[in-house]
Parts: C-alpha cells; sequence; structure tokens
C-alpha cells in the first residue's frame, strides 16, 4: 500500500510539473504573441479611431483603409517583395553551403592546418576593420555598389554559425562512418555529400533558418548600397515609406484618393506586410526540421 500510494504521488507530482510547465509556456508565448495581434488589429482600423482611443488588438471601428492605400504603389511592392524572395533564397543557398563547407574540415582532427583556419576564422569574428574599410571593399574594390548581388555577398559566411556546424560536425558524426565510408572508397567529397549533410540535416536546418531571417529582416545592405528603389528589397521599402509617409500623399492620384492620409493604420500594415510572411514559412521550416532530427539519428 505504501509503495502504491509513493506511485501515486509521483504520478500527481509529475503531472503537476508538466502543467506547470506548459502554463508556463503559454503565459511566454502569449506575451510574444499579442503585441503582433495589435499590429494586426491596429492595421485594420479606422486611422481616426487609433489617434483618438489608441492601438488595440479588436478593431473598435473596422477598416482596410491602410491596406488599400499601401497597395497603391502595389507594383513597388510586389518588386520588393521579390527582390526580397531572391537575395533571401540565394543568399541561404550559398551561404549555408559555403559555411558548411568551411566547418566541416576544421572539425576534422586529422586536417594537417586545422589550427591555423579555425584561428583564421575566430580572429575575423573578434576584430573588424570598420565599416568605411567594409563599405570602400564592396563600392569601391569589388564594385558591386548599387546590385544585386551586394545584397547578398556580405552575409554569406557568418562565423559563428560556422562554430555552431564545426561542433555538430565534431559531435554529431560518428568517425566509424567517414572511416567505413573510405575504407568502400568513397573520396573526401563524396562523403560529405552523400554522408555528412544528410547526417547533419538538423545542424543545417538551424542556420539555414537563422540565415533567411537575417537575410528577410535585412534593411542596412540596401540602405548603404542601393541608390535606386528597384534594388530596395522589402524592408528597406517599408522602412522608406515609414520614414517619410508623405512620399506617397505627394502623388496626385493617391492625394485624389486619400485626402487624408492614413498614416497610423498605414504603419500597422506595413509591419504586417513585412513579417507576415515570415511568420506564414516558419512552420514549414520547422516541420523540416523535425524531419531533419529524425533523419539525423544515428541508429545503434
Amino acid at each position: 500500500m505504501r509503495q502504491r500510494k509513493l506511485a501515486e504521488i509521483n504520478q500527481i507530482s509529475k503531472t503537476s510539473n508538466v502543467l506547470l510547465n506548459m502554463l508556463f509556456i503559454v503565459v511566454i508565448a502569449l506575451f510574444f504573441i499579442y503585441p503582433f495581434f495589435i499590429i494586426i488589429g491596429s492595421s485594420l482600423t479606422d486611422n481616426k479611431t487609433i489617434i483618438l482611443q489608441g492601438y488595440n488588438m479588436i478593431p473598435q471601428q473596422f477598416s482596410t483603409e491602410a491596406y488599400r492605400y499601401v497597395f497603391m504603389k502595389s507594383s513597388k511592392i510586389l518588386h520588393a517583395y521579390l527582390v526580397t524572395i531572391m537575395t533571401t533564397t540565394v543568399g541561404t543557398l550559398l551561404g549555408v553551403t559555403m559555411m558548411a563547407m568551411y566547418a566541416y574540415p576544421i572539425s576534422r582532427p586529422d586536417l594537417r592546418y586545422r589550427k591555423f583556419f579555425s584561428l583564421f576564422a575566430y580572429v575575423t569574428f573578434i576584430f573588424s576593420g570598420g565599416l568605411v574599410p567594409w563599405f570602400f571593399v564592396y563600392t569601391k574594390v569589388l564594385g558591386l555598389s548599387n546590385s544585386y548581388w551586394v545584397l547578398i555577398m556580405p552575409y554569406l559566411v557568418n562565423v559563428w554559425y560556422i562554430v555552431i556546424l564545426r561542433t555538430f560536425f565534431a559531435t554529431g558524426i560518428p568517425q566509424e562512418v567517414i572511416e567505413s565510408a573510405k575504407i568502400d572508397g568513397a573520396g573526401e567529397f563524396r562523403i560529405f555529400v552523400s554522408i555528412v549533410t544528410r547526417l547533419a540535416i538538423p545542424g543545417l536546418a538551424t542556420v539555414a533558418l537563422f540565415t533567411t531571417l537575417l537575410y528577410w529582416n535585412d534593411f542596412q545592405l540596401p540602405l548603404y548600397f542601393s541608390r535606386e528603389m528597384a534594388k530596395y528589397n522589402i524592408q528597406r521599402l517599408l522602412q522608406s515609406i515609414m520614414e517619410n509617409m508623405e512620399f506617397m500623399a505627394q502623388d496626385t492620384h493617391s492625394a485624389r484618393i486619400f485626402p487624408t492620409p492614413p498614416v497610423e493604420a498605414a504603419r500597422m500594415a506595413m509591419c504586417v506586410l513585412g513579417t507576415g510572411p515570415m511568420l506564414i514559412a516558419y512552420p514549414f521550416f520547422q516541420r523540416y526540421f523535425v524531419k531533419g532530427l529524425t533523419l539525423g539519428a544515428v541508429k545503434g
């Protein structure tokens, strides 16, 4: 009887801990989600209502005026979206490939100059030449100013992500698998492509997700290097609109339809347009990430 009571008490304690942890996670999630719901609700609220009553999660006076106002420049917004999708896709694919190809050799204990290449990467992580030399390298030396490549190249290699991948390769890839592949006659490149990358899907998926977010949310590169609006990504275009809402009102067509621009509601609508697609795409990344955990597991 006593053992049964102790087992029941332990079961109740475990259930309570699980419920408390779930409650804690839900509360933390609501703290992060609530502001975004306020942004969505405010973007669907009449501009006068926002001025009088402030921002609310539930629209007090429903209106799609802000989205109609923003999409009067739909061609520019669509082009900025295409620029963002292109730079994010190309940058993520190239960046993850380059970082994985650098991290894998320095994770191998038999690499002769392993310490040198590791130190070479770490030094660039600690010390920087500064903004002005960095700017002149891309504009004067490489001549990439006002091009699409300048929105991709600066973020291709991140030393912190290299460290993550190197650690994953060193601890998550069994050395016996690599030695077995060598005995079967596989070369280093084939081992990397056919075996290492498949076993390292969780690490590669994590770095790919972080890199995608970095490219999608970036507005600094077009701010520094893009002189034409045609080279703006979506974040830079929305920032330009938010900094100077009057530039749309100067258009005679816009002024005729909207004599009083819905400034506050339009700001919220542009925040939704900038962050919404990534929130929709994130669950798909998460699904492939969990799938990668299963595929990358080492079966005993």
